[in-house]
């Protein structure tokens, strides 16, 4: 989860620059328009480019997106991600036009994507959205884990990076798992270890700190019969959405159809447990149920997801069919994490969009971290 927090506004890119920027993937490009689109960490545009020999009819509208300034905002990985996505599976993700890596006079790394139709909701909206529509995102999203887990991974676990040694200058990614880095851990075991001492690392400097001892020693605990029972069966990597959530759907929200799926720079190579167990804590609107207008509608969803999944992979849903109590634990962890970014219902901007600030206290946003106990 990675939500809209208070930080400065990132400094805007003049028309010239965008208009390089683009035609840098294709010189035959002129810019017509460009509008700044709130979309997470990155600077995302919106632009209608024609042909400069085209005739004026013939605008076509894409997006792009582009480093926040201060780090590569995973700007060459996503692109990768989602060129192997577009390529390899029935996802519903942009096609990456040409992904800019480096650039001597521009602001790279870069890429440009076709757009996709839906709504984005807020995050904090699945706590309250009707069964009937939460059911087929469910479904829907089951439904691309069980694609996204079949497709080839980096062979090592952790946070998946872009090769650098193959930088892109305007060109599409080659949509093959080549052109990706794993984490780095060789087990299962080794990253899952480092991920909950990073997430309860972070977790002491949250306002939830006085729970961090007693999480640590349950985590422990687990982890240790964890090892003891050899870890999961047969612990290959799968590429992992990780960052699940409304926040990075397109969706028809009358129906709950997922039109598509944004914001691969988070994916993880993980097991299909972890990732199937992350997105469903996230999309019960479980840590919402402290709300008394809110349900905690975790069965629900796992049930919805374990038939998208056993529809499009029937023959890995027995890796994912039941839960895992840490695995859960550490998504609600995430959520206490990321406290300070989840907003209150009714202070979110029209559109859909999310509105900047933190919960002002638990009991107003009504977070609750209730997991399995078995």
């Amino acid at each position: 989860m990675r939500l809209s927090v208070q930080r400065q506004p990132m400094a805007a890119f003049d028309s010239e620059t965008i208009e390089a920027m683009l035609r840098a993937v294709d010189p035959d490009w002129e810019l017509s328009s460009a509008t700044p689109a709130e979309r997470g960490f990155c600077r995302v545009y919106r632009v209608t480019v024609g042909r400069t020999e085209g005739p004026p009819g013939d605008a076509q509208t894409l997006y792009l997106k582009a480093t926040p300034g201060e780090n590569d905002g995973g700007i060459p990985a996503d692109a990768r991600i989602l060129a192997v996505l577009d390529d390899r599976t029935e996802i519903p993700v942009p096609e990456v036009l040409g992904v800019v890596d480096e650039h001597p006079s521009m602001p790279a790394p870069f890429y440009v994507m076709t757009p996709i139709p839906g709504s984005e909701l807020p995050y904090e909206q699945v706590g309250f959205v009707p069964d009937d529509v939460l059911r087929t995102v469910a479904r829907q999203v089951g439904a691309t884990l069980g694609d996204l887990h079949g497709v080839e991974a980096p062979d090592s676990f952790g946070h998946v990076t872009h090769d650098d040694n193959r930088p892109l200058v305007g060109a599409r990614p080659s949509g093959t798992v080549a052109g990706l880095d794993g984490g780095g851990y060789d087990s299962w075991e080794a990253f899952l270890w480092a991920w909950v001492d990073r997430e309860l690392g972070r977790h002491e400097q949250s306002r939830f700190d006085a729970l961090t001892p007693r999480l640590r020693a349950w985590c422990d605990e687990r982890l240790a019969v964890f090892e003891e029972r050899g870890g999961e069966q047969s612990p290959a990597p799968v590429l992992g959405r990780n960052d699940h959530g409304f926040h990075n759907l397109l969706v028809e929200e009358s129906t709950g159809e997922v039109t598509g799926m944004l914001d691969w720079a988070y994916t993880l190579a993980v097991t299909p447990a972890f990732d199937f167990e992350y997105a469903a804590y996230l999309y019960s609107g479980a840590f919402l149920a402290g709300l008394p207008d809110v349900r905690d509608r975790r069965e629900l969803v796992r049930t919805a997801m374990l038939a998208g999944y056993r529809g499009r992979a029937p023959g890995r849903v027995d890796a994912v069919a039941g839960p895992t109590p840490l695995y859960e634990l550490l998504a609600a962890v995430r959520v206490m994490n990321d406290f300070e970014s989840l907003t209150p219902r009714g202070q979110h901007r029209g559109g859909g969009r999310q509105a900047r600030g933190g919960c002002p206290g638990a009991r107003r946003c009504g977070v609750s971290v209730v997991v399995r106990s078995r």
